[in-house]
């Protein structure tokens, strides 16, 4: 059965009925002809135009019929298009009485033939904050028609005035880093009237905010990173909205926000979601429930809306060329809505990479959220597999996140075995139907800097990086984070761990972009650098086989390793408080013996490593080896 997508139409009120020019909403402002439903739908809002006769002329365009909702500002038409060969127009009147009030002309296109790559293991995403990364246009840093006007640089929730334009001014210094994907959190409009930078309060789906550009600039920034060989993730809100969007000002139906309309907190309890014993009240007042007054709970269950948010992440698909999403608050939104989003993405854009953001170190949990290719439809546990179908291929992997911190934090007791934690996440891996799909990170822009959280202790810094560049997954690198940005003044606050990046701003007396800084951070940014771009060609990493030796019970050494027919990457760390005489091929014999080729390569000191040799490695540190068969 075909989908039926829905275009949706709105209109701000008016002093008089009909009068001219009374349509000023159209969502999403075009289809394409080519999609693979040539069903959709159009919803129009006005000051009562459901009173309105609605008429379409055109032999390639059918109304197959007309909804009028409870709210007679709008009306819902559902059409089909009946070609697909070539793009055209076609004209919708508005009459009453047989007067005709206006005629909308709406265009239909044909979609971008552009080769859709999404992300993979293959890939590090680098996560910006758009408003704190670099101010590439300050004529766009104050809209007279937005509520929030200031622009200052020395309050951490204020707008500091980095855009669209700043992000393609330096896509040749994320190039060269090594990163190959870039995740921004939203730049849709958030017309609020305080701590709008952050972009989750959104206040208009199918527009850029105007401080960070506009729509065209935003196409022009995905197609020109993927020039460089650069993916964009664009990050989703399905869950709310916020508090100041124009849909609030005149509601579609009385359901379209949870809870009647009215602020009630959510319980944030979402083990309730996979309880076989909750009740219903529980899982509703989690699911139906708001983070915050400002950001009212959209009802998924409501079918209108649920087509409006699935069409309008497939036109930001299409229109924008992205590679992938990324999807805030996942677990909060209706399950089934979830279930039908993911699918009709898959349906139109098969293989398109999603990961869902669900803030748990329960693997369990995570695990039944994940869909993957190799799990064969309705594997999960009878109990649960109606319960929590979701079908998003990826999600954030707090748990490993956790596990790491918790290695590289210092000793508690004597016989306080850190890296086991990393070897006893990696080890319930079962969890996970695609762990190699799951998007692993040091920070990201709601949690401390990963300096800070290893307590400004460079050589854990380089040893978590080495790790996290090395093991499963998809590696994920907060900006800023690789010259050592930190939030030690004040822990854990959002303004201040998204800081500014140094030399986004003219005013800026360092420049890191150029390499113009100093020290550790100099040092921290050139380390990076080398391993990102040793990554990037290193196929064992992006898809070979994975094996790992756990530490013992007196020896603080924990040993990964990935291998395909061609190339074995041995990475071995060493957390214990003395030094350790490692032979690399002791661990490479038990994986994949090499018999021809003796020497390795050091990533790090990119020097040769005779394999059968001892080598050294210090306390708190470790060895990453490279080696071709």
């Amino acid at each position: 059965m075909m989908m039926r997508f829905y275009l949706l139409f709105f209109l701000l009120n008016t002093t008089c009925l009909f009068a001219q020019d009374f349509i000023y909403h159209v969502e999403p402002p075009n289809w394409w002809v080519d999609m693979r439903s040539n069903e959709f739908q159009l919803m129009i809002h006005g000051d009562k135009v459901a009173e309105c006769e609605v008429t379409i002329e055109n032999k390639d365009v059918k109304i197959l019929n007309i909804q009028r909702l409870s709210n007679s500002n709008y009306i819902v038409l559902n059409l089909e298009i009946l070609r697909s060969d070539k793009a055209f127009d076609f004209e919708i009147s508005f009459s009453k009485d047989g007067e005709v009030y206006e005629k909308y002309i709406y265009k239909l296109l044909k979609k971008s033939t552009a080769k859709r790559e999404t992300f993979n293991a293959s890939d590090v995403i680098y996560l910006i904050t758009p408003d704190r990364f670099a101010n590439g246009d300050s004529k766009n840093d104050q809209v007279k028609d937005l509520a929030e006007k200031k622009v200052n640089r020395k309050k951490p929730y204020a707008r500091h005035g980095g855009d669209i334009q700043g992000i393609i001014d330096h896509l040749d210094y994320i190039n060269d880093m090594g990163f190959t994907s870039i995740w921004c959190t939203p730049m849709l409009e958030n017309n609020m009237e305080r701590g709008s930078y952050h972009g989750y309060a959104i206040t208009d789906m199918y527009k850029i905010d105007p401080r960070m550009g506009t729509n065209e600039l935003y196409k022009e920034l995905s197609i020109e990173a993927r020039k460089k060989g650069i993916k964009m993730i664009k990050d989703v809100v399905l869950n709310h909205i916020g508090s100041k969007h124009w849909w609030m000002e005149d509601l579609p139906s009385e359901d379209w926000i949870n809870n009647g309309g009215v602020y009630k907190q959510t319980t944030h309890r979402r083990e309730a979601l996979h309880d076989p014993y909750m009740v219903k009240s529980q899982i509703d007042d989690f699911v139906e429930g708001w983070f915050v007054k400002t950001m009212p709970d959209l009802n998924q269950k409501n079918k209108i809306l649920a087509t409006y948010l699935i069409q309008n992440s497939l036109w930001w698909i299409e229109y924008a060329q992205l590679s992938g999403f990324r999807v805030d608050t996942y677990p909060y939104s209706d399950r089934n809505f979830l279930y039908q989003w993911n699918s009709a993405i898959q349906r139109e854009y098969p293989g398109f990479n999603i990961v869902g953001e669900e803030w748990t170190l329960d693997k369990s949990i995570l695990g039944l959220w994940q869909n993957s290719t190799d799990r064969k439809k309705g594997e999960l546990p009878p109990v649960l597999s109606k319960r929590n179908k979701s079908n998003v291929p990826s999600l954030m992997d707090f748990p490993l996140h956790d596990a790491i911190m918790k290695s590289m934090s210092p000793k508690q007791k004597k016989w306080d075995d850190r890296l086991l934690h990393i070897y006893r996440s990696l080890a319930s891996d079962y969890l996970y139907p695609d762990p190699n799909n799951m998007v692993i990170f040091l920070d990201n822009h709601d949690m401390s800097r990963c300096f800070y959280q290893l307590n400004h202790d460079f050589e854990y810094w380089k040893m978590a990086h080495a790790f996290l560049l090395t093991t499963r997954g998809i590696p994920q690198v907060y900006y800023g984070t690789e010259i050592l940005s930190s939030d030690s003044i004040n822990p854990g606050d959002h303004g201040t761990l998204r800081s500014d990046f140094i030399g986004g701003w003219d005013s800026d007396k360092l420049n890191a972009f150029e390499g113009r800084i100093t020290g550790k951070r100099k040092e921290a940014q050139e380390y990076l650098k080398n391993l990102l771009n040793w990554r990037k060609k290193c196929t064992p990493v992006h898809e070979g086989k994975m094996r790992h030796f756990p530490p013992t019970f007196d020896d603080e050494v924990y040993v990964l390793c990935r291998y395909n027919e061609e190339r074995l990457v041995l990475l071995i760390m060493n957390n214990d408080e003395d030094k350790k005489v490692i032979k690399p091929n002791h661990y490479i014999n038990q994986v994949k013996p090499s018999k021809d080729n003796l020497l390795g390569f050091d990533v790090v000191q990119k020097t040769e490593i005779n394999i059968n040799n001892e080598v050294n490695i210090p306390s708190r540190s470790f060895l990453l080896i490279d080696l071709y068969y």
